[in-house]
């Protein structure tokens, strides 16, 4: 066989090798943009779902953002955040007139936080939330619905007690620390005290800082309610299904937005 011949056989195979590797490290680079491209969205969509999340913990405490801190620090706990504020110059006034609290928050790191600010400032209180065991459910409402009980406050996690029934008819006033996007699961938590055996006006007060995220949550659960009203409750119990809904004059809605002052009167 002539050598040109060869030659030219030569020439093609390694066109052909080449441009096969030219197309496998194409193949290669794409792969590689379309996977990083992925991860991308992937911590995109990440950080979007954690946005509104974050912005509530910004209005509860800056605790919740830090994991080894000494918190023990009375005035620091209290000024560190608006809502603490509001609560250590209210706790005290109800403690005088008698009143008993429950708490609720959505956030349980949120409730350690509430222990350390309870036990610097001597307040006698009792905790359930998720991780309380079954047996103990019992005892630990026991212990604060008996008579003369020595506990002023009940932590509850609103997501744990709200649908389990308990029963706290002793407690007379109701804090709702952070707002569920679902007002049900409010209404559920204040209904632990508007139970068969209260004696008292039950009083419920919402905390909402203004200007936050928190006033979009409060006004998404108007927009719920309203709908419950004219749709569910109208067509069930009465015959006002097109009439305009008004709300009550529940503190749910009416109230959380009150100066701090007029608040304080109010207790």
């Amino acid at each position: 066989m002539d050598l040109s011949v060869l030659l030219v056989y030569f020439l093609h195979y390694l066109i052909v090798v080449l441009v096969l590797h030219f197309l496998f490290l194409v193949f290669v680079l794409v792969m590689c943009l379309l996977l990083y491209l992925c991860v991308c969205a992937g911590l995109r969509s990440k950080t979007l779902q954690n946005l509104s999340m974050q912005l509530r913990k910004c209005c509860n405490h800056p605790y919740l953002f830090v994991e080894h801190y000494n918190m023990y620090q009375r005035e620091e706990i209290v000024r560190a955040s608006g809502k603490f504020e509001l609560l250590d110059r209210l706790l005290p006034k109800l403690q005088r007139a008698g009143h008993r609290v429950l708490l609720f928050s959505q956030m349980t790191k949120l409730l350690d936080v509430l222990e350390v600010y309870l036990q610097m400032y001597n307040f006698k209180y009792m905790r359930l939330d998720g991780s309380t065991k079954t047996e103990e459910r019992g005892r630990v409402l026991a212990d604060f619905n008996k008579k003369d009980s020595e506990y002023f406050m009940f932590l509850l996690s609103t997501r744990a007690a709200g649908g389990l029934g308990l029963n706290l008819q002793t407690a007379d006033t109701v804090i709702i620390f952070d707002s569920d996007w679902n007002p049900q699961m409010d209404q559920q938590a204040e209904d632990r005290a508007h139970r068969i055996g209260q004696k008292n006006e039950v009083r419920v007060f919402v905390l909402v800082s203004v200007g936050s995220i928190e006033e979009e949550i409060l006004d998404r659960a108007k927009q719920k309610m309203g709908i419950d009203a004219k749709v569910i409750q109208a067509g069930l119990f009465n015959t006002t299904s097109t009439g305009e809904f008004e709300y009550s004059n529940s503190y749910l809605f009416n109230f959380c937005l009150l100066p701090v002052d007029f608040v304080l009167e109010l207790a």
